[in-house]
């Protein structure tokens, strides 16, 4: 046992040294993917704020054990969210999403806040590029989503008798 945390300790000491913000930043970030970026982040403080509606986290899983000590950083701000419509639509449109390749890459990146990210794709078994592909298709597809689940609700109150009358 002791044999193999040297071996970890001197694999981890071999690496060679990142480049500036590599693992902060995929190869290419549209105006669109960032807004995304933007909102997956609101959504992680959002989240992170209401944690007295369940228990933490667990890291008891292969994938929870990759957020160890090397976490990315928060983005600064407080546990003091805004409530948000939109960000609970988005909490929706989440959590009705499959548990499926796609969820996990999004989780580990968002929720774990896992890195090198390049050691969190070789354990799902993918590349780093095809990492970033998966992460930018699931953001897109929980955001339509999201705004489906808004627009109905929307279209729901609007529907509503209203006892003010203009």
């Amino acid at each position: 046992m002791t044999q193999s945390n040297d071996d970890t300790t001197a694999l981890s000491l071999a690496a060679p040294a990142l480049l500036q913000d590599e693992e902060l930043s995929p190869d290419f970030l549209t105006e669109e993917q960032s807004n995304l970026d933007d909102m997956c982040e609101r959504w992680v403080g959002w989240c992170r704020s209401r944690r007295l509606y369940g228990p933490p986290p667990s890291f008891v899983s292969i994938l929870g054990q990759l957020s160890g000590s090397r976490t990315r950083p928060m983005r600064p701000g407080g546990p003091d969210a805004a409530v948000s419509a939109e960000l609970a639509a988005f909490h929706i449109a989440y959590t009705c999403q499959p548990d499926a390749l796609d969820k996990r890459v999004f989780d580990l990146y968002y929720v774990h806040r896992v890195k090198p990210i390049k050691a969190a794709a070789e354990a799902l078994g993918i590349s780093r590029k095809h990492y970033y592909v998966v992460l930018s298709e699931f953001r897109s597809r929980v955001f339509m989503a999201s705004r489906s689940i808004l627009n109905d609700n929307e279209a729901a109150l609007a529907a509503l008798p209203h006892s003010v009358k203009s």
